[in-house]
């Protein structure tokens, strides 16, 4: 069985530097656990290192929400307007962006006499989620003007380099502190949260003043891979390996590699290239995209490729390795976000802990 190796170590320093890192700038942090999802170790090593809170994309299956968290966490997906019950009931604040969803969310609230903070999305250019800049005022007029206010208006958010692939900028950053000003001096309410996602923001903050009135930071990328996406740059001060794919030979050969005279389409739909041709040293790994995202592992030992995947084979070419591997051999893997996702929500990889480092 493939693993999924978690160095609690580097965890804890990741998630540790970035307090500290985004502490100096008035910042606190939500951490982001799509992938991971109800993993008890992982959320314990957040919220007891300095976490302010966490935040989850997908409903629970089950009632286990209330049994792992000190607080409610944050729903950080636009509510489907048929789950607001359960996302009420689980989660303490919701990104929205549709009024009529706002509206129904507390009518839901007044009905079984609950509480529950919003954020308002704002599309700052990522074109993703979020309302329009110059419709956030008086969507913000329209919240307070619903007849018996039960929900908290938190304040507001936006996405950055998700969809468009849009990376931070003085404009765009600086949109947000000027709505939150809009909004009390036009309207006399506290803007209490401006929240900005994600990692991609860690690059902009060496560099450049945060405007005052933002307060949060969502992370998730760099706490677990220490990238800053969008622009794919490691972060000096992170470690890249706390999540290690780690799977074992099953055979080995040298084959000769020819261009196929009439070449078909691979098992996914699509024409195989052959990057290398003649003899080569190739060897076949225990896990395919049934386990993971096989495209986006780089192998930690120099001289490893992968030239093959597909539902439970990953083919490695050891040509140009050192090691002479064998049957039963360990390969390593860092991974990037897509492989990381797909690892833990697949039922056939096992998670791993690993307490120390170098061991």
């Amino acid at each position: 069985m493939a693993q999924l190796t978690i160095d609690i170590k580097k965890l804890k320093h990741n998630i540790q530097f970035l307090v500290q890192h985004c502490n100096n700038f008035g910042l606190k942090i939500t951490g982001i656990l799509k992938g991971s999802g109800l993993n008890p170790i992982i959320i314990h090593e957040m919220i007891s290192n300095g976490i302010d809170n966490v935040g989850f994309s997908n409903l629970p299956v089950n009632n286990t929400y209330e049994k792992v968290f000190p607080q409610k966490p944050v729903f950080i997906s636009l509510p489907s307007i048929h789950n607001l019950s359960n996302i009420i009931q689980y989660f303490g604040t919701s990104f929205n962006s549709e009024i009529s969803v706002i509206k129904k969310i507390n009518e839901v609230l007044i009905e079984e006499d609950r509480s529950h903070n919003i954020i308002l999305m704002v599309d700052t250019g990522d074109l993703r989620e979020g309302v329009l800049p110059e419709n956030v005022v008086d969507i913000v007029k329209q919240i307070h003007e619903i007849k018996n206010l039960r929900l908290d208006f938190s304040g507001i958010g936006a996405n950055l380099g998700c969809c468009a692939g849009m990376i931070p900028n003085e404009q765009n950053i600086n949109i947000l502190q000027e709505l939150a000003i809009q909004i009390e001096t036009q309207l006399s309410l506290p803007v209490k949260t401006i929240s900005i996602g994600g990692s991609v923001m860690l690059d902009w903050l060496e560099t450049s003043r945060l405007p005052d009135k933002i307060n949060q930071i969502r992370l998730g990328e760099a706490i677990f891979l220490g990238n800053i996406p969008t622009i794919d740059k490691k972060h000096k001060d992170l470690h890249d390996d706390v999540l290690i794919f780690r799977s074992d030979v099953l055979e080995t050969s040298e084959k000769r590699i020819d261009q196929p005279k009439n070449i078909g389409k691979n098992a996914f739909g699509y024409k195989p290239e052959f990057l290398h041709t003649g003899v080569r040293k190739r060897a076949i790994m225990n896990f395919g995209i049934c386990d993971t995202y096989p495209e986006g592992l780089q192998p930690v030992g120099d001289g490893l490729e992968i030239v093959c995947v597909n539902s439970n084979y990953t083919i490695i070419d050891f040509t140009n390795s050192r090691e002479d591997l064998k049957p039963g051999d360990f390969v390593e893997f860092k991974m990037n976000y897509m492989s990381m996702h797909q690892s833990f929500i697949s039922p056939f990889t096992s998670i791993i802990y690993k307490q120390k480092s170098d061991e």
